[in-house]
């Protein structure tokens, strides 16, 4: 499948908390369900949770397992497009409501 037709799944980089430090963003607590891994394009360290690695074992060709930067460029690159998420949120930042 041609890469812009693939679906990217984005995954915070090891540093996510260096990154959004003093944004008031809550600290990025991965569960023992993460996994560590690489950035398809730049190579970072990043964590991968259960929903995305199920996603992207079951159909490796269709996925592109990126870094939330490397996700960004390539959303712009294409022009655009829609986010969504796995429903998984164990670890994810949450702005308090």
């Amino acid at each position: 499948m041609e890469r812009k037709k693939r679906i990217m799944l984005a995954c915070p980089p090891t540093n996510i908390n260096e990154i959004l430090a003093g944004m008031g963003v809550p600290e990025f607590v991965p569960t023992v369900e993460h996994t560590l891994t690489q950035c398809g394009d730049c190579g970072t360290d990043m964590w991968i949770g259960p929903n995305q690695r199920a996603a992207a074992m079951r159909a490796p060709r269709a996925t592109l397992v990126l870094c939330m930067a490397c996700a960004l460029i390539e959303q712009q690159k294409r022009g655009g497009g829609t986010v969504g998420h796995l429903g998984g949120v164990g670890g994810r930042p949450r702005l308090p409501s």
